[in-house]
């Protein structure tokens, strides 16, 4: 054989040069190309993430009220200064979630024992019906305290957080009657205390058998007492922008356009009416409550978040949802839109919309300047409700996460 005659360096040669070229020649192809090189992708950075939303802390704040003949002075003053109160506690750092409810008590006897309102953000509801109060009836000593303070802890719908911030104003003139034992004063203290809810109490007069209880409330659930004159000793702040922000106040209510049921659109009229109706400071300090609450988080865009009156029952504002009229069926609209056409109905939402745009601005405007004026040039008026709600607020800010 040809093998025999090769030398044997020749023949390892050979032999390794076959078993290279074996596994190619067998399969019948070229060898393959060597694996290309893969040029690493140049990766995008992602996108800065989001600035961190700080929690927002929640305040439920419950005003418990005697409307006996004896407090009409206070009761009138709260009417003035509801939209104060809710102003000043909605400047706290960050923006706090502000709920306010309401429970006026009376006695058995008298037209009512108890009328209450529950827990609620919108401010204009709770208005609307501290509006119609009117201090009427009592005229004996004791009044029916228990059931006012235990509805208020038992019936209106507090936040279960304990991070929450609970209090109640109890505002009255008279010690509690013994009356159901199911309404027992002292039970119903102890109740708040066990849902974390501060008792605030505030005596209007001088009758001592009040302060005693007064006090033993707002001792057993860590509030303060506070005595004051019988009329609450409120007093109107003027500012020099009050009255130019009370007319753009009615201009905003006057402009609105609700759909709906008619119940539902008569219902949001009456509201948007009383609201344009408020007297200066009140109209003033209500934009200045929506402003800071509404444009929470909104940066540059909260100047012109809506301070007209939101809409309830089912209510839609076209004014300040122009992209809603598209699906109003024609008996729900508003009358001065129902003989329009589709392109008639369109343009005259759309002027009314930009119209309203360009009076939120101005309002914020206003209310951002009236503040800086305010912070100047007023001092608090320190034997005041409302001057105390707000030292009972401060009081508790830093535990929940706020500061003023």
């Amino acid at each position: 054989m040809l093998l025999k005659t090769l030398s044997r360096p020749t023949l390892g040669a050979a032999l390794a040069l076959f078993m290279f070229a074996a596994p190619h020649s067998l399969a019948g192809g070229p060898p393959p190309a060597p694996p290309a090189q893969v040029q690493p992708q140049r990766q995008t950075p992602p996108p800065p993430a989001p600035p961190r939303q700080e929690a927002q802390p929640r305040i439920d704040l419950v005003f418990v009220l005697d409307t006996t003949g004896s407090m009409s002075g206070l009761i009138e003053g709260a009417k003035q200064k509801i939209f104060s109160i809710a102003s000043r506690i909605a400047q706290g750092k960050p923006t706090p979630r502000v709920r306010v409810g309401m429970v006026a008590y009376r006695d058995v006897g008298d037209e009512y024992v108890t009328r209450w309102t529950d827990l609620t953000d919108d401010l204009d509801g709770v208005f609307t019906h501290l509006r119609q109060l009117q201090a009427d009836g009592g005229g004996d000593t004791p009044e029916h305290v228990g059931r006012g303070l235990g509805e208020a802890v038992s019936k209106l719908s507090w936040d279960p957080g304990r991070e929450t911030m609970k209090l109640i104003f109890l505002v009255g003139d008279a010690p509690p009657a013994q009356r159901e034992k199911q309404w027992n004063f002292q039970h119903w203290v102890k109740r708040a205390a066990e849902q974390h809810i501060v008792v605030n109490t505030v005596r209007c007069g001088n009758d001592p058998e009040t302060q005693t209880q007064w006090k033993y409330a707002a001792k057993l659930t860590d509030g303060m007492y506070e005595s004051l004159a019988q009329s609450g000793g409120m007093a109107a702040v003027a500012t020099p922008y009050d009255a130019e922000l009370a007319r753009v106040n009615a201009e905003l209510a006057r402009k609105t356009m609700y759909a709906g049921k008619k119940e539902a659109r008569e219902a949001n009229q009456a509201r948007a009416g009383q609201m344009a109706e408020l007297p200066a400071e009140a109209a003033a300090e209500r934009i200045q409550f929506l402003k800071t609450t509404r444009g929470r988080g909104k940066g540059s865009a909260a100047a012109a978040v809506s301070s007209a009156p939101a809409p309830v029952q089912g209510a839609v504002d076209l004014a300040a949802q122009p992209e809603a009229l598209a699906g109003v069926a024609k008996e729900e609209l508003p009358a001065e839109l129902r003989e329009l056409d589709a392109e008639g109905r369109t343009a005259k939402v759309k002027q009314l919309a930009e119209e309203r745009k360009a009076l939120e601005e101005k309002a914020a405007k206003l209310a951002a300047e009236r503040d800086s004026w305010r912070a100047k040039n007023v001092a608090d008026k320190q034997d005041a409700f409302d001057t105390n709600v707000m030292k009972s607020v401060k009081a508790k800010a830093a535990a929940h996460g706020l500061s003023y």
